[in-house]
């Protein structure tokens, strides 16, 4: 299995942070000429959302677990990827550390593109230098909400 993490502390607290994360709208405010079709509200188990990028790349994903975090301070969210350009799986995990602040790992793993299967390690790599530059972004708004 082929996976990418980025890791980043985030100075919120694990439910706020969790939430925010995965309203994957907020994710065009992330990632770069992305559009993200995604209900407006908290996911659900079952959702089905398209992230359009550079009006060319269609990511279609489908939500099959969601965990708020709860006593133990650790939230998930796992999302397959359907196609039609990329397969695979992505999660967010968000631990909180203290009160004020938690951790978020956004994991990608074995993507690829149909057909292709020695394109999972490229694909891997460009998503993880991708969720890197999200987190950084996302942190970097946070900053200047402040």
């Amino acid at each position: 299995m082929v996976t990418s993490v980025a890791s980043r502390t985030i100075a919120l607290p694990a439910e706020v942070c969790f939430d925010r994360l995965t309203a994957l709208r907020n994710h065009e405010r992330l990632i770069p000429l992305t559009r993200i079709d995604a209900p407006d509200r908290r996911p659900e188990v079952g959702d089905v959302v398209v992230a359009t990028t550079a009006a060319l790349i269609k990511d279609t994903m489908e939500l099959v677990r969601y965990e708020r975090p709860g006593s133990d301070g650790v939230g998930r969210a796992a999302w397959i990827k359907l196609g039609p350009a990329l397969h695979g799986e992505a999660e967010i995990v968000v631990s909180r550390l203290r009160e004020d602040s938690c951790r978020v790992d956004w994991l990608e793993r074995d993507i690829r593109l149909p057909g292709l299967p020695l394109t999972t390690v490229p694909l891997t790599a460009s998503l993880g230098v991708m969720t890197r530059l999200a987190l950084a972004r996302f942190e970097r708004l946070l900053r200047r909400a402040a």
